[in-house]
């Protein structure tokens, strides 16, 4: 990560130092991620846009009058929530169950009534929380951008090109609490998946599981994820932008958005989405020479 930083830095530098339209800029601005759905896998699905931060600095050489190039190194907020009924791993939730149970110490017999239920828990049971994914990005975006000048100070412009990002950091926050339920309609509790032939003997064996697989549970948490993610992202990223300009000195607001090609999760089980958002920026830029 260091290498590319340095590498970034550099070409920045040289660009400095090529052509007599070389301006150097700072923007920054909110960003509206959201996590798109792939594949029919139920833990993909259900995301909307939440609100994050985007920006960073940038370097743009001008060929002419109506084209010129900008190179980039920026921080990217993506991410997205869900709230309400929504998947999720049976893994995760009895790791949570267990975990619950054995704060005071696992009663004894437990791990082997466990092992017995394992046959009526579905891979993925849902549950009635909000959720928060909040993936931070550095992205290297390059743009080519076309404009024309409207008066003496004022431009429009569109810019539009490839980008690279490298993953930071990975997390997801849980908050709420919820019975378990084996269908998205919450027609059906876990607890009414297990036989009813066993149901005595876990209540009186286990009654703190018992309790748990029939009343609501407290999902608050937040747990980081990026080694489940890919660490490395590729797409496109564009901008419409109104500048203003006034000797050597420029200011500007652009709205455009950006889209990720490589899916995030290394594990397909763990679902298959793409990130994307939608970017309004401010920014200012002095030219060199």
């Amino acid at each position: 990560m260091k290498k590319i930083k340095l590498l970034a830095g550099l070409f920045l530098l040289s660009l400095c130092g090529y052509s007599q339209a070389v301006s150097i800029g700072i923007r920054g601005g909110l960003s509206i991620p959201n996590i798109v759905a792939g594949g029919d896998n139920p833990l993909s699905k259900g995301y909307s846009s939440r609100l994050a931060e985007d920006g960073g600095l940038f370097a743009e050489m001008g060929l002419n009058n109506y084209v010129s190039f900008r190179l980039g190194v920026e921080y990217s907020g993506q991410g997205g929530k869900r709230n309400g009924v929504q998947a999720m791993p049976s893994g995760q939730i009895m790791s949570g169950i267990t975990a619950s149970i054995s704060g005071g110490g696992m009663p004894a017999g437990m791990d082997a009534m466990l092992g017995q239920l394992a046959a009526y828990i579905p891979e993925v049971c849902y549950v009635d929380v909000k959720n928060i994914a909040d993936f931070d990005y550095l992205m290297i975006p390059v743009s080519v951008q076309v404009g024309t000048n409207v008066s003496n100070r004022w431009r429009v412009y569109a810019n539009a090109g490839p980008f690279v990002s490298f993953l930071l950091h990975g997390k997801q926050t849980t908050k709420g609490r919820s019975r378990i339920y084996t269908d998205a309609g919450k027609s059906h509790t876990l607890w009414d998946n297990i036989p009813a032939a066993m149901q005595p003997a876990i209540e009186g064996g286990a009654p703190q599981l018992a309790y748990a697989l029939q009343s609501e549970m407290d999902f608050g948490a937040t747990e980081v994820i990026t080694r489940d993610l890919n660490p490395v992202n590729a797409g496109v990223q564009g901008d419409v932008g109104l500048s203003y300009r006034h000797d050597r000195h420029k200011v500007f607001v652009e709205a455009g958005g950006n889209y990720g090609f490589v899916k995030m999760q290394k594990d397909k089980s763990n679902g298959s989405n793409r990130i994307g958002a939608a970017t309004v920026m401010l920014g200012y830029a002095f030219q060199l020479r």
